[in-house]
């Protein structure tokens, strides 16, 4: 009995080291996988912010465009007739298929 404790004894210490050695490994890998998740959440939610700020001031410093000139801006807007339709278009139901 105690040949086999001198015999499996090294090697439970052994495997309990290597076992313990990955698990920090792992461990930390995933803290630093979760602290750069946190770190580009932030970022994202930041540039966001300011990506809007920016956008807002540019639409308030802009006089309106009219559609047929030209505009520096690309931006996706929809077209609004300048005059006011003359005809009354009365209501019509449309089938949806």
């Amino acid at each position: 009995m105690k040949n086999k404790i001198r015999f499996i004894l090294p090697r439970l210490i052994a495997l309990t080291v290597i076992v313990g050695l990955a698990s920090l490994i792992m461990g930390a890998i995933f803290k630093l996988l979760l602290v750069a998740t946190i770190l580009f959440g932030i970022g994202s939610f930041a540039m966001a912010k300011m990506r809007r700020r920016e956008m807002h001031s540019f639409k308030m410093d802009r006089a309106p465009v009219h559609p047929g000139m030209y505009s520096a801006s690309r931006t996706n807007t929809a077209i609004v007739p300048l005059h006011k339709q003359q005809r009354v278009k009365n209501a019509t139901i449309v089938p949806v298929y």
